[in-house]
């Protein structure tokens, strides 16, 4: 009954949107998290596509390989890695621009009772094409809700939750900040999918996105 109801919640949002604006984005998502038994250094990478609508005006495309190490006691995380995007405007695709980016991330990991909470810093340094050099700051909060357990395992329904601010260091200091809900299912206890509705709030005003992504844990046993 619970995920029938957010599912429904997800829903009722998406045709207030569309009627508002002129598009409603579409954003497809894979996210690897890869080690080896209990080691604490771990592949990550995320490969991203976003539409400015529906389907078929391409909005950009991410590829982001990072190597993260993993503190137990603490349930911390330090992240270095490059990403690469290729954006283009909306209606035109023979106008595109190429970004490349490095970036550092902390994140943090504490629970409340069942609820999951992740908070994540992150650092750019950005370089976009025919652009000068850009220095970008970004906090997120990232909060999962089992539902049909006491936590998120193999098998469990949860309410994902996440916030993200974006700070420039130039004059114009805000960029934009995303919030998102959703429902997830975590079929296996590596491998889970999620369905959600992101606003993306900027000074030019709101834009929705559709956000389906699939979630992957992969640990290689050594023998």
């Amino acid at each position: 009954m619970q995920r029938v109801l957010v599912f429904s919640i997800l829903l009722s949002l998406i045709p207030g949107y569309s009627v508002a604006q002129s598009k409603l984005g579409n954003w497809q998502a894979y996210f690897l998290n890869a080690h080896v038994n209990d080691s604490p250094w771990r592949f990550v990478f995320d490969a991203q596509h976003r539409d400015h609508g529906l389907i078929g005006d391409l909005d950009h495309i991410i590829v982001r390989p990072g190597i993260q190490y993993f503190h137990t006691p603490t349930r911390s995380s330090y992240l270095a890695g490059y990403s690469f995007f290729l954006f283009q405007n909306e209606g035109d695709s023979n106008n595109t621009t190429l970004e490349n980016r490095i970036f550092q991330d902390v994140d943090l990991r504490h629970s409340v009772g069942r609820v999951l909470l992740r908070h994540r810093y992150r650092a750019e340094e950005r370089f976009v094409q025919n652009a000068p050099f850009a220095f970008r700051l970004r906090y997120s909060v990232f909060i999962d809700v089992p539902l049909n357990n006491k936590k998120v395992q193999a098998k469990t329904w949860y309410i994902p939750i996440w916030n993200e601010v974006f700070i420039n260091t130039d004059p114009i200091r805000f960029d934009r900040n995303w919030l998102y809900v959703g429902l997830g299912y975590q079929i296996t206890d590596g491998f889970g999918v999620r369905l959600g509705a992101m606003d993306q709030f900027q000074t030019a005003g709101d834009k929705l996105q559709v956000v389906l992504s699939i979630h992957h844990n992969m640990i290689f046993k050594q023998e």
